[in-house]
């Protein structure tokens, strides 16, 4: 059982059938990250399945394919409820998604209100301006040691909300594919950081070891597996 100062979810990598984010949900999970960085997914899946996370409780957060401003204000538009950078290597890279995601005066997202971010019923649009703004979190995923080179810059951008260590495109970046040590050190170095900072930190794996280590130095947020790793992990089982 997890502790209840930790937040799970998993990831919903290619399957875009609405039902998905009920069925994570009623699981018992806290959230799911809709893969846009790599999933297939077309604009009409990612509608789909962001408005059913929605209307079940369900946090939905994006990884975005880059920090574009079209692909942010049409997920948040969408009703996205956070969104998560990938290979975030420094601050600049980060601010310009907090610029595009928040409206005026803290940002300068684009304003269409008549839309499922605000369930078709804006209400009052400065009030409403003002609850997304705290509601609409960002995170940066850190993959590279250059990211993790930079990341007290990183972390001290404003209305970023915390970090998601990647550990999968880290390992790739500093050459050691299938040996956890040099992992688990950069994790220590980018939980000291981000701890400091007062930020949220979390990572995405299903590796016990990194897992167990996420848990000892206080990662308050693990996004473990996938919709397709645990279908897949479930098919096995009738073998067995």
């Amino acid at each position: 059982m997890k502790p209840n100062n930790i937040s799970v979810g998993t990831m919903i990598a290619e399957i875009g059938y609405a039902g998905i984010p009920v069925v994570i949900k009623n699981a018992g999970l806290d959230y799911c990250i809709i893969d846009f960085e790599h999933g297939a997914f077309d604009y009409c899946e990612l509608r789909e399945l962001i408005f059913s996370a929605r209307s079940v409780g369900l946090n939905a957060v994006v990884r975005l394919p880059d920090n574009n401003r079209k692909d942010i204000i049409r997920l948040l538009d969408m009703g996205a409820d956070g969104l998560l950078l990938p290979m975030s290597e420094t601050a600049e890279q980060v601010r310009a998604v907090v610029g595009y995601a928040k409206y005026p005066p803290v940002g300068k997202r684009g304003v269409s209100t008549m839309r499922a971010h605000t369930g078709y019923n804006p209400g009052n649009l400065a009030q409403y301006m003002l609850k997304s703004n705290e509601r609409i979190t960002v995170y940066a995923q850190i993959e590279t040691a250059k990211g993790v080179a930079n990341l007290s810059e990183i972390v001290a951008v404003d209305n970023l909300n915390g970090i998601f260590v990647g550990p999968n495109d880290l390992s790739a970046d500093l050459n050691c594919m299938g040996d956890n040590a040099p992992v688990l050190a950069a994790m220590q170095v980018i939980a000291k950081t981000v701890k400091a900072a007062n930020k949220k930190l979390g990572v995405i794996t299903s590796n016990p070891i990194l897992l167990a280590e996420a848990e000892r130095l206080a990662f308050d947020t693990l996004c473990i597996s996938s919709e397709l790793a645990v279908l897949a992990a479930g098919y096995k089982s009738l073998r067995r």
